[in-house]
């Protein structure tokens, strides 16, 4: 019920908390606002939150309906938003937010162009749907053995873990499945698949 990020790599000081999960929402997702004239630049947030990621894939505010609020910030260049999640490899939009009235949209779904540098930190997961790379259980930016061993040091357990990659709340071999797929090119087992996932964010790596 209380926004996950506190604690490293993320030291997110929010507050967010809700007293009960609203209907269709997923988990939680820390989102950064990135004022800059190219997504080259976009090095530092000059804001982050804590909302609701919902089932079909959009982001709200705590009630789980309402769109968050970025409060009185004038723009000066370009507005670029950057996802985390607490075992996904975090995503920056590559070009400017769309702005209209008093809303900024963006949708990462659509191409895999959309997330900045694309397939380097970024992927399909249905026909024609991109999103987010599982199986980063430490949150380092990468797919890696380390996330293996949290993986392992969790088999079998429940709960709300970050070695539960398919969200099911399981700490699974379906787990493992999604960690295995996404491990980078010197995996023995998915060498001949050349992936090499990691977070192309500015300022991560």
């Amino acid at each position: 019920l209380v926004q996950p990020f506190h604690t490293a790599p993320w030291n997110y000081a929010g507050t967010e908390s809700v007293t009960s999960i609203p209907t269709d929402v997923t988990d939680w997702v820390l989102i950064e606002l990135r004022d800059a004239a190219t997504p080259a630049e976009a090095a530092t947030s000059f804001l982050k939150m804590a909302c609701f990621l919902k089932s079909d894939g959009t982001v709200t505010g705590l009630d789980g309906s309402s769109l968050p609020e970025i409060g009185n910030y004038t723009v000066t260049n370009n507005l670029y938003v950057v996802v985390r999640h607490r075992n996904h490899i975090a995503v920056m939009s590559s070009e400017g937010l769309v702005h209209s009235g008093n809303t900024y949209t963006y949708d990462f779904t659509t191409d895999i162009t959309k997330a900045y540098n694309g397939a380097a930190g970024y992927k399909q997961i249905a026909t024609g749907v991109y999103g987010m790379v599982a199986g980063d259980a430490d949150a380092d930016g990468s797919v890696y053995p380390s996330d293996y061993n949290q993986w392992a040091s969790k088999y079998n357990s429940t709960g709300y873990k970050n070695s539960d990659f398919d969200m099911d709340t399981n700490v699974y071999p379906s787990d493992y499945n999604k960690w295995a797929t996404n491990y980078n090119k010197g995996n023995p087992l998915l060498k001949s698949s050349g992936k090499n996932y990691r977070s192309q964010v500015p300022g991560d790596n």
